[in-house]
């Protein structure tokens, strides 16, 4: 890769993080391109010469998390053979996720903006929930989820209480991937039989 190469990659690195910095704390709506080219130390017209619109920039964070969620769920996969183990080290590392890439929290929150602007269910939770969906109902038909356990509202349990938590925590509260453990630690012997996770 040549030097005008490396340095148009590290430029287009550094609008993607400005404008989630920007999307995450603004929402769609409030974040202005002219904000975020002055973040990096770029012209207004540099910024347009990688994204061509703020509707691009957003576009591409959502693509990313859709991208995330699915290697998450691999890697979850061929961790475990558990239904039930690969729910908790999804949750887990969604949670580490969100809290630690302000790409990912912008992407959550350009979907929760396009929901309320659209009166549509945001996409990108819907595509969380649809991971969180397939597993939980995995682990229903193997067996591994209690009797009386419904898969369904298990799932949106488990996207409310993870959305929930990244959005409505105090300053000085634990990490989302600690109280997010913290809520598996709590909820996970109420829905599974010993053994499993």
């Amino acid at each position: 890769m040549s030097r005008k190469q490396e340095r148009a990659v590290r430029t287009y690195e550094l609008v993607l993080d400005a404008a989630a910095t920007e999307f995450a704390r603004r929402g769609y709506q409030r974040t202005n391109l002219q904000d975020v080219a002055l973040s990096t130390g770029l012209t207004k017209g540099a910024l347009y010469g990688h994204f061509s619109s703020k509707e691009v920039l957003a576009a591409t964070l959502t693509e990313m998390f859709d991208r995330e969620l699915t290697r998450l769920a691999d890697e979850a996969a061929a961790e475990h053979d558990s239904a039930i183990g690969q729910l908790c080290t999804f949750v887990r590392r969604f949670a580490v996720r969100l809290y630690t890439d302000v790409r990912i929290s912008a992407a959550l929150r350009l979907s929760i903006d396009q929901a309320i602007e659209s009166s549509q269910p945001p996409t990108c939770l819907n595509r969380l929930r649809r991971h969180i969906s397939r597993l939980v109902t995995t682990a229903r038909q193997d067996g591994q989820l209690k009797a009386g356990c419904p898969a369904e509202p298990l799932a949106d349990l488990l996207v409310a209480a993870l959305v929930g938590a990244h959005y409505t925590a105090p300053a000085e509260a634990d990490p989302l991937p600690e109280r997010v453990s913290a809520m598996w630690r709590l909820i996970l012997p109420c829905v599974t039989d010993p053994g499993p996770g």
